[in-house]
């Protein structure tokens, strides 16, 4: 097993196991060698038993290749994606049942996603900024600073003191229920900035009033991925 060890301005140490089973132990900077070394053997056994699980998890969902074929979802659906190989501008159309990506012949898995990505930001942005000025006018919120991104290990995430709020792009992948618990996830940190009982409390409270299931389905949900929702025909 190997272990890469980074050192950073961090006051403990902590592990990360990434989706592609690699494993880092962040360490402070004055940490010693053996220190570290002991840590890393007292956590053996969740090592291995984390990248035990991402690599099942990789097995299960093979990394896309954004290529004809695929599967794709907007909103919860699944669209099979169609790629038209052609030199100009790239551009992506969503349909009924596919999603057609315009791009050049030797366009890379990379920038494949990215052009994809760049579609789903536009049918993103717009649902998500109805969602925040809902939620706005119900809690009486001043005016929030908004960052859309690609996030590796969180839905969204908010810095109550300055009313900012970061959210997944993946969410576009879900359906809106999703993002609405996201939402509201985020906006009742503007309360609770921890997840102590009351605002696990304050949270299912506002989802019950948008008629959402509880905090603890609407999780299970997001983790069973978007193509378990549309087989069990949610």
């Amino acid at each position: 097993m190997i272990v890469d060890v980074v050192r950073k301005d961090v006051k403990r140490l902590r592990l990360v196991v990434k989706t592609n089973g690699s494993v880092t132990c962040v360490a402070p900077y004055y940490c010693s060698e053996e220190s570290i070394q002991s840590f890393i053997n007292d956590n053996e056994e969740w090592i291995l038993k984390t990248t035990d699980k991402m690599q099942r998890k990789r097995e299960k969902n093979p990394p896309l290749q954004y290529t004809t074929g695929e599967k794709h979802f907007l909103w919860g659906k699944p669209l099979t994606l169609l790629l038209k190989e052609e030199r100009g501008r790239p551009s992506v159309t969503f349909g009924e049942n596919e999603i057609v990506m315009y791009c050049s012949p030797d366009s890379t898995i990379d920038e494949r996603k990215m052009i994809l990505y760049s579609a789903y930001y536009l049918q993103f942005k717009p649902e998500l900024q109805i969602m925040i000025e809902k939620w706005q006018h119900r809690m009486n919120v001043p005016p929030l600073d908004i960052t859309i991104r690609l996030m590796r290990t969180e839905w969204g995430s908010c810095t109550p003191k300055k009313y900012r709020m970061t959210f997944n792009i993946d969410l576009v992948r879900f359906p809106k229920e999703c993002m609405e618990y996201i939402v509201i996830h985020e906006f009742t940190h503007l309360n609770y900035p921890n997840h102590s009982q009351a605002f696990w409390t304050l949270c299912d409270r506002r989802l019950s009033e948008a008629c959402l299931p509880d905090s603890k389905t609407m999780k299970k949900r997001l983790a069973a991925g978007p193509n378990m929702l549309s087989q069990n025909g949610h």
